[in-house]
């Protein structure tokens, strides 16, 4: 007989299985032994086989006896893995062949002495006893068989000894018989190891998924919940229990939607529930017992339908109170400002947006306020950026202070704040912006140090033409620029005119990277003049930009807007480059001179630059003269002085420009041996009618002489200021009185230009002047263009 086949891991259980079904039948087939041994015994009673029979019996009972005994000292819980349990099954095996033996012994004692009628009884007992044995023992098919075989064929056996075709006959119907309890008993044992194996794999599964939920609980914050179709909470095995997240909370029984407080997205639970709907990930805030602590669940859940019929809702629920707590917080950041607490650039920009679609009440006046501290960065430098972080807050508490509830007020990055204020009228509006600018100007403290930082002030009035965002924040913006150009602690009014000029200075800016491009900028000379001979000694390069709609644009109208942009580097060494070229075409003796703006003086281009043009154009490096101002040696001193140090190796001259009209000329003067000193035409343009002027210009020009410099007086436009520079020792004159700038071509009636294809000749007498007296000083000027 095959065995049905049995895994390793599931045999001990099998074996346990066994175990305990020998425990419950054995009795049972000891008790039917004696019972049906007792019948035999007493129905042959008074035969032939009367003796044998008693001592058949007595066997019956020691066997029975041993079997009990046997039961009797197996312990209840034995080890099914231990070698004991199958001795157990072999001893079982091993008393069901005795008690078969015994049973197949009978019919040899019984068939010949009994008369058919007791050969019939023995023969139901017979039949009788190998079914119940068989059928007891079935789940230990060993024992079955051991008992089931004997007895068998003992039948057999003794029916084919008596010699009797009908009893031979029967005999064969016993063989098959007992041939259909064999297979009975191979198929109830298939059938018991395959019930057995479905029930360890569901176990197992069962197991699996109890471990992995546990795991899952004690892993993460999510539990499992299950409704009714009423969608109360109901329980779901190995979810609840030990349940942490839930306790108190999450009870069986009560309705789902009574656990949260009742939101707009608590609504949406509901709506969900009563169309029975899928829903997932849904905040809701849980009702909880504990005041003032927040519980936050995420909740996801489905339908359940059975057969078409729905039964509930099933899903998973979420602890997300610690990461609603940091979306919050992140939400705040992202909203306010973390150093002030006030709102930042993206609440403001909402609250802007909205502003610009409201309306106005009747005569109510209503301001964006834009303001930028004006000394924030000399605060940070001098007291470090801890203080400018305090300053910013004693800032923000000033400006609530100043306000309304109603206003908004927000920062919006470094020294930069913004208000939205709402007055009922244009004169309360008025008192507020003074009253905001005198707060603003008023001391700090700052841990015991005094920081005077005042504020420059932007204002734009909401109007029912501008809707643009935007657009009031650009207007805003313009409006603070020119407080600040007005002086620091000020504010200004946006008007169209702001608008205008930023927008030309936008499109100077777009037009001055196409000039550079299309070769639009042009150089101009201004003669310079030796005073006592009146003979030509240089030229200043003037800058000019021939616009092409605007016409000759002059440098005071895009300079500014070419250091804004950080063109003013290429146009300053395109500049040096022309100055050098031009230079060329003039007699050796002419000197050039260039001005250089205090962002060029740092531009690592420079020297290479002066240097390419000077030997490109096989210049003396002394014709070159670059003027600076003060301005230029304001910013990094000790840098700039170093600067103009290597530029002077090279033999390029210097001079100081506009001198007198900056902070600390004398100072300069000591840290660096000028060439030359130039008096501003400030100073000049008086002199015949105020006697300052003529201090002045005598004191600088005696400085000069004093320190071995030359000294050239700029805007000489009259024969007396010529005169007076001369008789007090000025070495040259540049102005109207002169010349006008003008290209080189149009100077050839004051020095003669040199044909740059021929090779160089001696130089031309040098030109001379005729002084203009000066009653002709305004013809002479007038002519000269």
């Amino acid at each position: 007989m095959k065995r049905a086949a049995v895994p390793d891991k599931h045999s001990a259980s099998l074996r346990a299985r066994q175990l305990d079904m020998v425990r419950r039948v054995t009795f049972v087939m000891i008790l039917a032994n004696l019972l049906n041994a007792s019948i035999v015994v007493i129905c042959f009673q008074g035969t032939v086989a009367s003796d044998l029979l008693y001592v058949w019996g007595a066997a019956i009972l020691v066997s029975s006896m041993v079997s009990v005994g046997t039961q009797f000292f197996n312990p209840r819980d034995m080890d099914p893995l231990d070698q004991r349990s199958q001795t157990a099954l072999d001893n079982f095996t091993r008393g069901a062949l005795l008690s078969g033996i015994l049973w197949g012994v009978v019919p040899f004692i019984v068939m010949n002495a009994a008369a058919p009628g007791g050969q019939m009884i023995l023969g139901v007992i017979v039949a009788g006893m190998m079914f119940a044995g068989t059928f007891l023992m079935a789940r230990t098919p060993a024992a079955a068989i051991s008992f089931l075989l004997p007895v068998g064929a003992g039948v057999v056996a003794a029916m084919q000894l008596l010699n009797d075709q009908t009893y031979q006959f029967i005999s064969l119907l016993s063989l098959g018989y007992v041939g259909v309890l064999v297979l009975a008993v191979s198929w109830s044992y298939k059938q018991f190891v395959e019930q057995h194996l479905s029930e360890c794999a569901v176990t197992e599964q069962s197991q699996l998924i109890g471990l992995l939920l546990r795991d899952f609980e004690e892993s993460t914050s999510d539990w499992l919940w299950q409704t009714n179709a009423e969608g109360r909470l109901q329980d779901i095995p190995l979810v609840f229990e030990g349940l942490k997240g839930a306790d108190g909370v999450m009870r069986k029984g009560e309705p789902l939607l009574d656990m949260f407080v009742e939101d707009d997205v608590h609504h949406i639970l509901k709506t969900s529930l009563m169309r029975r709907q899928a829903f997932r990930d849904l905040a809701l805030q849980v009702k909880t017992p504990e005041l003032g602590h927040e519980c936050w669940w995420s909740v996801t859940g489905k339908p359940i339908f059975e057969s078409g019929k729905f039964r509930g809702f099933r899903g998973v629920a979420t602890d997300i109170t610690q990461s609603k707590e940091i979306e919050d917080r992140i939400a705040y950041m992202a909203h306010y400002d973390g150093l002030t607490g006030l709102p930042n650039r993206i609440t403001m920009q909402e609250h802007l947006e909205k502003a610009v679609r409201t309306p106005l009440p009747p005569k109510a006046s209503r301001a964006l306020v834009w303001m930028d501290l004006d000394n924030f960065k000399w605060v940070n430098d001098t007291l470090g950026h801890p203080a400018g972080d305090e300053l910013l807050r004693q800032v923000s508490g000033r400006l609530t202070g100043v306000c309304r509830d109603e206003d908004i007020v927000s920062r919006i990055s470094g020294d930069e704040f913004a208000l939205i204020v709402e007055r009922p009228d244009w004169e309360q509006l008025e008192d507020f912006l003074d009253d905001l600018v005198e707060r603003m100007s008023e001391p700090y403290d700052i841990w015991g140090s005094t920081a005077n930082c005042s504020a420059s002030v932007g204002v734009r009035l909401f109007d029912s033409f501008t809707s643009d965002a935007r657009v009031m924040l650009k207007h805003a913006d313009l409006a603070l620029y020119q407080a600040k150009k007005l002086g620091k602690g000020n504010w200004c009014m946006f008007t169209d005119e702001l608008d205008e000029k930023a927008r030309a200075r936008q499109q100077i800016e777009t037009d001055l990277y196409r000039a550079l491009d299309n070769k639009e900028l042009r150089v101009f000379f201004q003669p310079v003049v030796d005073a006592e001979t009146l003979e030509v000694s240089g030229f200043e390069t003037l800058l000019r930009w021939e616009h092409p709609t605007r016409g000759l644009v002059y440098p005071g109208e895009f300079i500014e807007h070419a250091e804004d942009i950080g063109l003013i580097t290429r146009i300053g060494d395109w500049v040096i480059r022309a100055a050098m070229a031009e230079a060329r075409r003039l007699p050796d003796h002419i000197g050039i001179s260039v001005n250089i703006s205090p962002l060029q003086i740092h531009s690592q281009s420079l020297v290479p630059t002066i240097m390419q043009a000077i030997a490109a154009n096989n210049i003396a490096p002394e014709r070159l003269e670059l003027e600076i101002t003060e301005s230029v040696l304001m910013s990094d001193t000790e840098f700039t002085l170093q600067r103009l140090h290597q530029i002077k190796k090279i033999g390029v001259r210097i001079a100081l420009d506009d001198f007198g009209t900056g902070f600390s000329s004398l100072s300069y003067l000591r840290s660096f041996p000028f060439d030359k000193i130039k008096i501003d035409k400030s100073f000049v343009s008086d002199l015949e009618s105020r006697a300052d002027n003529r201090a002045i210009a005598i004191a600088t020009l005696d400085l000069a002489r004093s320190l071995g410099m030359s000294c050239t007086a700029e805007g000489v436009e009259t024969g007396y200021q010529s005169d007076f520079l001369r008789e007090n020792g000025c070495n040259n004159l540049q102005g109207f009185f002169i010349s006008r700038a003008q290209p080189l071509d149009k100077l050839r009636h004051l020095v003669e230009l040199k044909d740059t294809g021929a090779e160089d000749t001696a130089p031309a007498p040098r030109p001379k002047l005729r002084l203009v007296e000066p009653d002709e000083a305004t013809n002479r000027s007038a002519k000269v263009s």
